[in-house]
């Protein structure tokens, strides 16, 4: 199974562990196993017992799952470096061309809003990388970090997006020189197509979201200053005027496209 694959069937299981904790206790409680009748269909002893091992068997199961996760990651790393390392092209002007279209996450902070990565580096809609450990080169490097990343597929970007709240979909074109992986790309600039609103107020998760909103947000980030959210009627009232935008502002101070 591919490092990619196991770790998100990884983290979607945790999410099922609450529910399967209180489920059990829930049969555990009807069938008698926490009351002090004299013959329940349970025994008290054995839920206790029954909660000893799941309490140890269970998150231990999990470190050494995740322990796996992360060697497949390094194992499926080194294959990639290995790949890249057999490719040679005497002219560079006759390396392969690709189209690199991808999908990523992105929040949109500041008073003047602009896009902020996960890594809280900004960039505009239509931007050059830069790399802030050494200028002098142009990105992307095989051996550094620096470059515009971006998924290949839909999917692994709409994982991510389960696990950064707050964050938004963006669809991106890629060009210049890049690297290609087994689950995106890497490349020297970046074009933003379009940005996915969502479907439901970042606040509430109840009700369509109508308008853009910020505000002050502490954290431990990079970017722990104005942030931008989508929010309801109901949720963006008490926001003042020069701290909202509609869709259609939004837009035009971004530079790019939004969708429902």
């Amino acid at each position: 199974m591919a490092a990619a694959d196991f770790e998100r069937k990884l983290i979607r299981s945790i999410r099922i562990f609450p529910l399967a904790t209180a489920v059990m206790l829930l049969v555990a409680y009807l069938l008698g196993g926490f009351s002090d009748r004299a013959d329940p269909l349970i025994a008290r002893d054995t839920v206790v017992l029954f909660l000893k091992v799941f309490i140890a068997a269970i998150p231990t199961a999990f470190v050494i799952l995740f322990i796996l996760a992360d060697w497949l990651k390094k194992r499926d790393s080194k294959r990639s470096k290995a790949a890249q390392g057999k490719f040679a092209f005497a002219d560079p002007f006759l390396l392969p061309s690709q189209i690199m279209h991808g999908y990523k996450l992105a929040f949109i902070t500041g008073r003047e809003p602009i896009f902020t990565g996960l890594t809280g580096d900004h960039y505009s809609a239509d931007d050059l990388a830069t790399c802030t450990l050494n200028p002098e080169h142009i990105p992307p490097v095989m051996d550094c970090d620096c470059g515009f990343y971006a998924f290949k597929e839909l999917r692994d970007a709409q994982f991510e997006l389960s696990i950064n709240p707050g964050a938004f979909l963006i669809d991106v074109d890629l060009f210049g020189i890049g690297f290609e992986y087994a689950r995106g790309f890497r490349a020297e600039s970046q074009l933003v197509n379009s940005l996915e609103i969502p479907k439901r107020c970042m606040r509430c998760k109840i009700f369509a979201p109508v308008k853009f909103v910020a505000s002050y947000k502490m954290g431990y980030n990079s970017f722990a200053a104005w942030k931008w959210e989508v929010r309801c009627h109901m949720c963006s009232a008490t926001f003042k005027e020069h701290d909202a935008l509609n869709f259609a502002q939004m837009n035009d101070k971004l530079g790019i496209s939004a969708r429902i």
